[in-house]
């Protein structure tokens, strides 16, 4: 399975039939987050014990240092510098740091999880907030 456009999806989590509904991030009123954007809504709404913190486990200076590319400075940069590292080692045969491949990509791939889900998250609040402002409208307007 080839996920490099897995990874590299110009918007997350949007699809054309829930700009129909929502609207697009650009239209006014849309409950739809534009990417990238910083949440609106408090982190821990809905956690009750706290939410666990996903430390960085590699300074910026070791990712400068070892030269990583400006994508693979993510969560998973002590893998990519376990892969660089291998390559490096493993010389012209390559196929000998296939198993860190792969751990690269399982880490990539359950990043994108977690950011689909507070994308999701996020819009999903919006809309409870959204009918929750319509529905104290509607209150408002019943008792004049």
């Amino acid at each position: 399975i080839c996920l490099i456009h897995f990874y590299k999806r110009s918007i997350m989590g949007a699809s054309f039939t829930r700009e129909f509904h929502d609207g697009t991030a650009q239209s006014p009123n849309s409950v739809t987050p534009v990417q990238d954007s910083k949440p609106t809504f408090d982190p821990l709404l809905g956690f009750p014990n706290g939410r666990v913190a996903r430390p960085m486990t590699v300074t910026a200076e070791e990712m400068e240092a070892i030269q990583l590319q400006p994508w693979e400075k993510n969560y998973c940069a002590d893998l990519h510098i376990k892969a660089k590292v291998c390559h490096y080692e493993a010389g012209p045969l390559g196929y000998r740091c296939n198993h860190i491949k792969h751990e690269v990509d399982h880490c990539l791939r359950e990043d994108y999880k977690l950011r689909m889900m507070e994308y999701e998250r996020e819009r999903r609040l919006r809309q409870r907030a959204k009918r929750i402002a319509a529905a104290n409208a509607s209150e408002a307007g019943d008792d004049e």
